[in-house]
């Protein structure tokens, strides 16, 4: 019974680095049931919840991954989930629990170096204030999240700041 499980859990994983979230979910799903995932098997599975339609489910299991990379001691990897979460909340209108996250990425990120995460930061932060009509931070912010996605080689930052 290992053998299955463990099959389904690498096959799991391989379905989510090919993008098919239908197959990934189904199969972490079942792992997850046995209490096999990692954070980052976690975080897989909160993408395939999000990409079927799943948003209620993919938010509480960032949530879940956020809480296990922050055990690990993982200070990127957990800002990136709370930024992932804060961002999920202001599409939802949800204005307080995004900023809440966005404050838990910031304290994660305050004592390192600056990194594409940072970048990340500042587009949440850009975003919020175009929410709020605060044009002229929304544009600072999103310009160094643009600069810091140039500079780190973050493709994703980048185009997302220039949109």
């Amino acid at each position: 019974m290992t053998q299955v499980v463990d099959d389904s859990l690498e096959a799991g994983r391989q379905a989510a680095q090919r993008h098919a979230w239908r197959d990934a979910y189904a199969l972490l799903q079942s792992a997850d049931a046995e209490g096999r995932l990692t954070a980052e098997d976690l975080e897989s599975l909160a993408e395939a919840a999000w990409w079927t339609g799943r948003l209620d489910e993919a938010i509480a299991l960032r949530e879940r991954a956020y809480a296990a990379y922050v055990q690990a001691g993982e200070k990127r990897k957990a800002a990136a989930i709370a930024l992932t979460l804060s961002m999920d909340n202001l599409t939802r209108g949800s204005m307080s629990v995004s900023g809440g996250w966005l404050a838990r990425a910031e304290r994660l990120l305050a004592d390192e170096p600056e990194a594409a995460e940072h970048g990340h930061v500042a587009l949440v932060r850009g975003l919020t204030a175009f929410d709020l009509g605060d044009l002229e931070t929304a544009r600072r912010e999103v310009g160094k999240a643009q600069e810091l996605g140039a500079r780190f080689g973050d493709r994703n930052l980048e185009a997302l700041a220039l949109v």
